[in-house]
Parts: C-alpha cells; structure tokens; sequence
C-alpha cells in the first residue's frame, strides 16, 4: 500500500500514482481527455474542508464544453440514483426557455427541466456519464479538490447494472479494493458471476468476473477463489480502476449488497 503524509499539494493524477508529500493538506486534481460522445467518468475529491463537492466545483466549465438552453442542446452529465434511473444536468449558457438571460446560470450545471444553478453536492466515488453534445474533438476536463482521508466507502449494490467509481486519487486495485463480500456471486466466467466493466481509451469496455476458483475445465487454480480475474483469463488480475474513472458493476444475483472500497494509501 501506498504511503503518503497529509500535505498542501497540488496533485495531477490521470491514473497515476500519489507521490509522496509532506506539509498540512492534500488537495490536487485529475485530468481526463474524453474522446468519445459518453464517458464514465468519477468523482475522487471532497470540498477542501472535507465536506463533498458540489457539482459546480466539482466539473467546473472549461472551453470545448457546449452550453445549450437544455440537456438536448448541451453538454450533460447523469447521475445513477437510487432506482437505477439517472439524474441529468446540463451545461447551461445562460438562457431560459424563453431565450431571455438568467442571472448566475450561464457556464454552470441545471438540472434538467430548470433553469436555476444545481446546489446538488456529489461524494467520493459517486460514478457519472459526461455526455458531449460535440464530440468532433478531444475535451480535456479536470475534477478538483480535496484528497480524502475516509479509509473506505461503502456501495451499496441494489440494480443488476449499478454505476461504481473509484472514491481516491489513486488507481485502486481491484482485488484489494474491491474485495469479495458475502452477496457477489462466483463463477468461472463473465457470464456467469459478478463483472466489473471498465471503459478503456477505444469506449469499449475491459471485463473482470469474481472468480469461484476453477478454469474452464472445472479444475481448482491456487490463489484464484474470491478473487477478480479479467475476462478470458484464470488468474486473479493486478488491474486497477484508475484514479478518476467510473465503471459498471453487473450483478448476477437478485439481493442487494454493499462492499466496502478500502483506501489505497495510508496517510501519516
């Protein structure tokens, strides 16, 4: 596990390690270049004090982002809630449905169906699409704020496809990140267990199954029970959900379950 000291930093982390610092706090940001139209992106900082950041902070403006009067027309970004549907905000330019100016809107997130500032704040780990109305060129975007202290984060899995993230500025290994819970469901292939899904560079996905511990052939490989492997593969995987990105959990079973997200880095 990583070791680092609390510090004042400023930290770019695009799925890169956390160096270690010294002082009195950590703050730092993540980059993303998003080339594709929808992007699973996540949240991995706090508000500088340690309360959790609101969404205009958190996915500031930035140009190459398109601003529209509504979410058909704009950049958005939605939110998996508690149902499985989506909350969904758009990247305002100021103007209501009627094409007159709002004071205080123009260059910030609405809720969809507003014309109003969203105050809606979003945790660690929270997973998100970002949405690009024009997709015809790379848009580099920078999540900001504090590190985190908090040693884990519970995600409670309660819909058979359930959008994760990983909560910290670090790459987060999947088997010692994501560790088996009672609830998971073995198996020895993505089609028949619990799967992560994980958006790579092309917008396809990389796939890793909780294994039972036997290949195809039904024999035991040593080391392998309970653990993540990637699809194709009888080995437990040393893979990471990078440090600022979201993926897919596709579970198998019907009963909600919560796992816990252990911090990858200790902090002195």
């Amino acid at each position: 596990m990583k070791k680092i000291a609390v510090a004042a930093l400023a930290l770019v982390a695009a799925g890169a390690a956390m160096a270690e610092v010294t002082s009195a706090n950590i703050v730092g940001y993540t980059t993303a270049t998003l080339s594709q139209q929808w992007t699973i992106l996540g949240v991995n900082f706090t508000a500088v004090d340690g309360s959790d950041l609101t969404i205009q902070n958190a996915l500031p403006y930035v140009d190459g982002m398109t601003k529209g009067a509504n979410a058909t027309v704009a950049d958005q970004i939605q939110i998996q809630n508690a149902s499985g549907t989506y909350d969904i905000y758009y990247m305002s330019n100021g103007k209501n449905a009627k094409g007159q100016s709002v004071s205080g809107l123009e260059g910030k997130w609405a809720k969809s169906g507003t014309t109003t500032a969203t105050t809606d704040t979003v945790t660690p780990g929270t997973a998100f699409w970002y949405g690009r109305y024009d997709a015809t060129a790379p848009l580099t975007i920078k999540v900001a704020g504090g590190v985190s202290v908090i040693a884990s984060y519970d995600k409670q899995i309660n819909v058979a496809w359930k959008h994760i993230a990983n909560p910290y500025p670090t790459d987060l290994p999947l088997n010692d990140g994501i560790p088996y819970v009672n609830g998971m469901t073995k198996g020895a292939n993505a089609t028949v267990a619990d799967e992560i899904q994980i958006q790579n560079a092309a917008g396809t996905y990389d796939i890793y199954y909780m294994s039972n511990g036997k290949n195809a052939k039904g024999q035991s490989v040593s080391g392998l029970e309970g653990k993540w492997a990637k699809s194709g593969t009888t080995t437990a995987t040393t893979d990471s959900l990078p440090a600022g990105k979201g993926a897919w959990y596709g579970r198998k079973g019907s009963t909600d379950f919560a796992f816990t997200v252990t911090r990858p880095y200790t902090i002195e």
